[in-house]
């Protein structure tokens, strides 16, 4: 079973619950527009018109104290810490399996930007489910309760 070897799962955990406050103050912010020009929004081929207001991007860090405290977590996270997050990011995404943490982790670390940049972390509007999911297919939540 793969074990957390730089982030705890407490960290994880936090990351998690600030990314589900940081949805709910992106509905009440979304909620609170009327009409607003998105500009010209690029498609990826075979994708649905994805929008700015697809991500917590439309948040800013005045507007959502919850976005504020997730940018500076990760900010204060370690490069190696911010890897593992990744990872368990990408394994509830169901881009790798519970047992596929090796792969997991070696691409997470890979370039670019994977020890420096997190934005694309924080932007993500479904990070917290992400999460959650990552750390129930690593069975990284059950240790918790034996």
């Amino acid at each position: 079973m793969p074990k957390l070897q730089k982030i705890s799962l407490e960290t994880v955990k936090q990351a998690a619950d600030l990314a589900f406050e940081a949805v709910t103050d992106r509905q009440r912010f979304i909620a609170g527009m009327r009409n607003i020009d998105l500009g010209d929004q690029a498609s990826e081929r075979g994708s649905r018109n994805p929008t700015d207001l697809d991500s917590l991007s439309v948040v800013s860090r005045e507007a959502s104290v919850a976005v504020d405290r997730l940018q500076k977590l990760l900010a204060e996270m370690t490069p190696e810490e911010r890897i593992e997050l990744r990872a368990v990011m990408m394994v509830g995404r169901g881009d790798f399996a519970g047992n596929e943490w090796d792969r997991a982790l070696a691409e997470a670390g890979s370039p670019p930007d994977a020890t420096s940049s997190f934005a694309d972390i924080v932007e993500k509007i479904d990070l917290h489910d992400c999460l959650m999911k990552g750390l129930y297919a690593l069975d990284l939540m059950e240790e918790k309760r034996r």
